[in-house]
């Protein structure tokens, strides 16, 4: 079984939208209602319920490299399914705020500096996981989610 799942998701080029605009669905409705259902799901499932920590509990990554990934995170433990849901939440939020599924100021209210932590904390290994997955991108979502944070914060 694979460490993690790889993700074929092609991220295409997307239209620049004004802040806070999302494409509208099928109905002419804005698609924040399914992009917050989605995300609810994501989070109350029973899978992302069993993996969370304690509370108090404090999540360190405490890896440098993708062989640390693998050897901290073997395959079937309990931190491993954390850390990729985890990974899933934070991919899925950027993937959503990319397509203008939800409101961009809101969610950074929320979220604070998740993006920005959460790639600092994978950047150092997640090349060497594309390349040995063969997926250039793997974390793509969080990658950009981080850099629009970025932008975001010295938007002001």
């Amino acid at each position: 079984m694979p460490l993690f799942r790889r993700n074929r998701t092609v991220l295409p080029s997307l239209p620049p939208t004004r802040r806070g605009q999302g494409p509208a669905d099928h109905n002419g409705q804005w698609g924040y209602r399914r992009a917050a259902a989605l995300l609810q799901i994501a989070r109350s499932s029973p899978a992302m319920i069993s993996t969370r920590p304690t509370p108090g509990c404090v999540f360190e990554f405490g890896v440098n490299t993708w062989g640390d990934v693998k050897r901290k995170y073997p395959a079937g433990s309990r931190e491993l399914r954390y850390l990729q849901r985890v990974l899933l939440f934070v991919e899925t939020l950027g993937d959503l705020l990319r397509r203008n599924l939800l409101p961009e100021d809101a969610v950074f209210r929320l979220i604070g500096e998740i993006g920005l932590n959460t790639w600092e904390a994978i950047m150092p290994w997640v090349a060497d996981a594309r390349r040995e997955m063969d997926d250039p991108f793997l974390y793509a979502h969080i990658e950009w989610l981080a850099a629009r944070s970025f932008e975001w914060q010295r938007e002001g």
